[in-house]
């Protein structure tokens, strides 16, 4: 063999194995960037920050589940229970801030079979600066650029960890199996106490301005705030998470509750005008948060509490109006600041 007819048949080995390649990823797909699973195959976990713009892209639904951490234990199927419609996806990203957000509601409010969003309105969106937290999305998976998938159809940890790892996944669980930790954890009060113990602000700062937090929760608004109009046959459900009594202790020491409770103020009065908006506040459940059996830290509860949030979004239980909002967070301010909170060290 001489070396024309080497290098000749190397190109096309090597051409022959890339293709191969390819078609593997493009046929199963595990981050779904081209279909929705095949056959018997389901939308199971393999790495949120990938495979979430596919399942936002690719499937079938009439609810969206979009939140972070506190969106995890939820189970997809719960919200296929003809009140939220009867097909419902789980897009959840942990620790997102609104700009993976925004990449997500941009697919999620294109599809016109969409009725809901559930979004976790977690107090951090609107107490962080924006503009310190890029897209952390993949953008060859979010974007429409044909030459880009190159990135993700020879991709060694695609080929080598996910494609396994999705068909695993499908043999041994289901797609409302995906993403859920609740069963990774114990959930204790003295798990809880320990590790809050390790981060707590042993001499308490000084109180923020009220206003500290109002150019990143308008900055928020002003994002949030076209999907809510282009969209108006969406309904929106934003819901607060109940935060543990921990949270609240960190809240104060660090000067921050006057500030934040103005900011969530200052945010649902904005959502609340909004026809199409329904907001569920959950931190003011004092006996859920004080009973911190139900949690592994100061903010990150057991499965029970998904669900009890989702009967209560169904059942219209701790929704703020126009009428309510500000005098529940009053309370919840009054509540903060006069808890004995060395009651929840013993």
């Amino acid at each position: 063999m001489n070396t024309k007819q080497f290098t000749i048949r190397t190109i096309a080995y090597t051409a022959v194995s890339l293709l191969l390649i390819a078609s593997l990823v493009i046929i199963v797909d595990p981050f779904l960037h081209y279909h929705a699973p095949v056959g018997s195959l389901q939308a199971v976990e393999t790495d949120e920050r990938s495979a979430m713009i596919g399942v936002a892209q690719q499937m079938h639904y009439e609810t969206a589940l979009i939140g972070s951490s506190m969106s995890e234990n939820f189970v997809a199927s719960w919200f296929d229970d003809g009140y939220f419609g009867e097909s419902c996806v789980k897009i959840c990203l942990q620790g997102a801030h609104f700009s993976d957000y925004e990449v997500i509601l941009k697919e999620v409010c294109d599809h016109p079979e969409v009725k809901n969003i559930v979004f976790s309105l977690d107090n951090y969106l609107l107490t962080n600066n924006p503009d310190t937290y890029p897209v952390t999305i993949p953008s060859y998976l979010s974007n429409r650029n044909i030459p880009d998938d190159a990135y993700y159809v020879w991709n060694k940890s695609v080929v080598l960890e996910y494609i396994p790892k999705f068909l695993i996944n499908n043999a041994v669980e289901t797609a409302d199996d995906a993403y859920v930790w609740a069963d990774e954890y114990d959930f204790s009060k003295y798990i809880a106490r320990g590790v809050y113990n390790t981060q707590r602000v042993l001499v308490p700062e000084e109180e923020k301005a009220f206003d500290t937090y109002f150019a990143y929760a308008d900055a928020f608004l002003n994002s949030v705030t076209p999907y809510l109009e282009a969209r108006p046959d969406i309904t929106f459900y934003f819901y607060a998470s109940p935060y543990s009594i921990y949270y609240w202790d960190d809240c104060v020491r660090h000067g921050n509750l006057t500030a934040e409770i103005c900011t969530l103020e200052r945010v649902y009065k904005q959502l609340l005008t909004h026809d199409n908006v329904r907001l569920f506040y959950f931190q003011n459940d004092y006996d859920l948060i004080t009973d911190l059996d139900n949690y592994r830290d100061y903010s990150h509860f057991d499965q029970n509490v998904n669900y009890y949030m989702y009967e209560c979004m169904r059942d219209g239980r701790f929704e703020l109006t126009q009428d309510n909002y500000y005098d529940t967070l009053l309370e919840m301010n009054d509540f903060a600041i006069d808890y004995d909170y060395e009651s929840a060290f013993h």
